[in-house]
């Protein structure tokens, strides 16, 4: 009975000083995933949030400081998936406005993917839909104009009509 209550001081101290320990390297590492998700790096903000996440895990933190922290790179993650989507999306209405089919089917993988990872960390049911109105935007623009002669504007090779109309004088 005594034995509880002396060792459950000590291993709060204990885990109080993990989290002071700790503190700055984790903040360090959350202010470095702000940054890349501002800028959509979905891959590297990937990568750092699942370090991270096995570097608090792995430090036997508490439970609610654990989830916080989680929560907070969930949402960071969320933010970053939701940027680059929406780069993506800009970016295969854009080449499908200039008529380059193969970046716009590019682009337009590349935003579903971050779509997907975006729905992953539960974002919001009208991005989705907006997004897919723009994806669907990309897939309608572009592709309508022919290089060269086609059967509805066949190649004129007649000869030009002679001016035949009289010179205007000043």
């Amino acid at each position: 009975m005594f034995g509880d209550t002396k060792t459950r001081p000590v291993e709060e101290d204990a885990a109080l000083r993990r989290i002071y320990e700790l503190a700055p390297v984790v903040n360090g590492a959350l202010f470095q995933i702000k940054k890349q998700a501002e800028s959509g790096l979905t891959r590297r903000c990937e990568a750092s949030a699942t370090c991270l996440k096995d570097a608090i895990k792995s430090a036997k933190l508490p439970k609610d400081y654990t989830d916080e922290t989680t929560e907070a790179v969930d949402a960071l993650m969320l933010q970053a998936y939701m940027r680059a989507t929406a780069a993506a999306s800009m970016a295969a209405i854009e080449a499908g406005m200039e008529d380059e089919i193969e970046r716009r089917a590019m682009k337009i993988k590349e935003a579903r993917e971050n779509l997907s990872g975006a729905m992953k960390y539960k974002a919001p049911r009208e991005f989705q839909r907006k997004c897919e109105r723009m994806l669907e935007t990309a897939l309608y623009s572009g592709g309508i104009r022919a290089k060269g002669p086609t059967r509805a504007k066949p190649l004129d090779e007649a000869p030009r009509p002679e001016n035949r109309a009289k010179p205007v004088e000043h």
